[in-house]
């Protein structure tokens, strides 16, 4: 993405939208973590009770003047990061108060397990925070030492037990596959302990070694490997044991009881309008695409100074918009309407006499073998 020449850096103003389709989803980043993990790529770092205050009175300022630009009706709040959960609960009053969280339908914590006490479970809860996501990872210590967590199976258990005295009835557990000298064994006992805790969603995502990561120079050093066959195991073992437990695949990295699917994350799959608030947030509305710059203190001193944040932007075409429906809605349970890869017969009918896909009532959508390979498949199309 790059800045408007016109306008230099931090003082590029909002622009107020021209549709009258009012914005439903709002994810806001909170860049705190207490550590930073060796795996993660995500716009994170540490910071006093103090430094989140003044954070949040920033968010703050910045949800006032993109509200203004924007007709907004939320329907999906996300709370993620980062480690929101560390946000003290004096400001996560102020945020609550101006997001108004129990106005949606859905509205969303991520939180680090050695974060969530008794006192912040209920204040979330009182404040309309209905669903709670757990960074668990995995619940084999020797893979939570190597994945840099410092929680533990038990910390895990305790949290649960807080949250679900809290009143909270929708819990997604993230789960980490394809850790350095994670086995299959320790991957399926992961697996069946989560079970037992009862979320109503988990989520299996796939270790990825990202730039600027010490598991990304550990790899460059050679000291580890990437293993695509055991990783891919590992998939369908998730598939085969979370299915017969009464979870569905609705995403080839996302499963859920009935009903319990994430609306948020669904509009994203499904290339709806967004709005992102916080340093290395994402926003993306009709034709463009803005994303605020990863550095808190700029970040900070522009909206003090009554300033839109430093961002880059970028315009979307349509068929940019149309490509990325395509990949995302390949990845999941929905698919895509087939009239998207009208001229694409050949690779259409290939792929549903392998058992890779399937087509009815002119829907085209991915098995879970198929969805294994979800990326090189939308590149046939787009």
């Amino acid at each position: 993405m790059v800045s408007d020449p016109r306008f230099p850096a931090g003082s590029q103003p909002f622009e107020r939208s021209t549709s009258r389709e009012p914005i439903r989803h709002l994810y806001v980043h909170t860049p705190f973590c207490a550590t930073i993990c060796p795996y993660c790529a995500f716009y994170v770092h540490t910071g006093s009770a103090k430094e989140m205050r003044v954070f949040v009175d920033a968010l703050l300022g910045e949800w006032k003047r993109i509200a203004q630009a924007h007709p907004v009706e939320i329907e999906t709040l996300y709370l993620g990061g980062g480690t929101p959960s560390l946000l003290p609960l004096d400001a996560f009053q102020r945020l609550a108060d101006a997001l108004r969280p129990w106005e949606a339908f859905e509205a969303t914590i991520e939180a680090n397990p050695r974060t969530v006490t008794p006192e912040k479970a209920s204040a979330w809860r009182n404040l309309g925070i209905g669903r709670v996501s757990l960074g668990v990872q995995s619940l084999d210590p020797a893979v939570l030492r190597t994945l840099g967590r410092r929680h533990t199976p038990a910390d895990v258990e305790r949290t649960v037990a807080i949250l679900r005295e809290a009143g909270f009835r929708n819990l997604n557990m993230d789960l980490l596959l394809g850790v350095p000298g994670q086995s299959p064994a320790s991957w399926e006992e992961t697996l069946g302990r989560t079970i037992a805790l009862g979320p109503e969603h988990l989520s299996a995502y796939e270790l990825t070694y990202e730039e600027d990561t010490p598991f990304f120079q550990a790899r460059a050093a050679g000291i580890w490997r990437e293993e695509e066959g055991r990783t891919i195991a590992m998939y369908r073992t998730a598939w085969r044991i979370l299915e017969g437990a009464g979870y569905r695949q609705y995403e080839i990295s996302n499963y859920a009881r009935s009903g319990y699917e994430s609306l948020h994350n669904q509009a994203y799959w499904r290339g709806r309008d967004y709005l992102g608030l916080g340093p290395g947030a994402c926003s993306t509305v009709g034709s463009r695409r803005w994303q605020n710059r990863r550095r808190t203190q700029e970040y900070i001193a522009a909206l003090q100074a009554d300033r839109d944040p430093p961002r880059e932007e970028e315009a979307l075409s349509e068929a940019i918009r149309r490509r990325e429906r395509c990949f995302l809605g390949l990845r999941t349970s929905e698919g895509i309407p087939v009239s998207w890869i009208d001229g694409h017969s050949e690779d259409l009918r290939a792929l549903l006499d392998q058992g890779l896909a399937e087509l009815s009532k002119g829907v085209f959508r991915l098995t879970p073998e198929g969805r294994l390979l979800a990326d090189g498949i939308a590149a046939l199309f787009v």
